[in-house]
């Protein structure tokens, strides 16, 4: 017999006009750097350059596992390229198919696509977030800023310090978790974001079950 879940009878009855969803492509390759943010979103920006353009675009960092072996993860056929996007510009990602990338680890064929819609929760976390200074109290007092200019108060905890290499030097921020949101204000994070640098995977959030997990990740 399946549990009563409050949270997810509310997300089912949930009714938001999404302006951004994701999509998902499967991958055929053998590595990745771990520090790929800057180069893949130089090798997506090659076949679609209005990417470039789109500041409301992101592009999720690419989970692998560790090879072992260098600073390089492993591509299996559960590893995805997943970009959130206006919705406008979901057939144009379709160019992608069948292109070939290379953002520094060998060549990276990208194949089928699989259009998801944005799911709202109440707890919502992202890998790195880039709020443009790498002290912890600065980087949640930005973060506080800029969640209040969308009206939102929620909890914040902040987790691991993260970099990530550009020809401009090193980005530096935080894994980063929100709690305590409402549906309404979970959508209006999830589609905008916070800090900079989406494009490179900085600042995306995804839903989380589990407070206790963030230092985890």
């Amino acid at each position: 017999m399946r549990m009563y879940n409050p949270e997810w009878e509310a997300i089912k009855d949930f009714d938001y006009p999404a302006s951004m969803a994701e999509v998902q492509f499967d991958l055929a390759g053998l590595e990745i750097p771990a520090d790929h943010g800057y180069a893949l979103f130089q090798e997506l920006t090659r076949h679609l350059p209005w990417l470039a353009d789109t500041p409301e675009a992101a592009i999720h960092p690419v989970h692998g596992a560790p090879s072992g072996r260098n600073a390089n993860l492993v591509i299996n056929r559960r590893v995805k390229l997943v970009l959130r996007l206006p919705r406008e510009r979901v057939k144009d990602v379709e160019a992608l198919v069948g292109q070939t990338i290379d953002p520094g680890a060998g060549p990276i064929t990208i194949g089928a696509l699989k259009v998801r819609q944005l799911t709202p929760f109440q707890t919502l976390y992202a890998h790195f977030t880039d709020m443009g200074t790498p002290d912890e109290a600065e980087f949640l007092a930005r973060a506080r800023a800029e969640l209040a200019d969308m009206g939102i108060q929620c909890g914040l905890i902040c987790g691991k310090r993260r970099e990530l290499s550009t020809p401009e030097g090193r980005l530096e921020g935080y894994s980063l978790m929100l709690h305590d949101l409402t549906l309404l204000q979970s959508m209006q994070v999830i589609e905008k974001g916070l800090g900079r640098h989406h494009g490179y995977g900085c600042g995306i959030f995804v839903p989380h079950k589990s407070i206790k997990e963030v230092v985890a990740h």
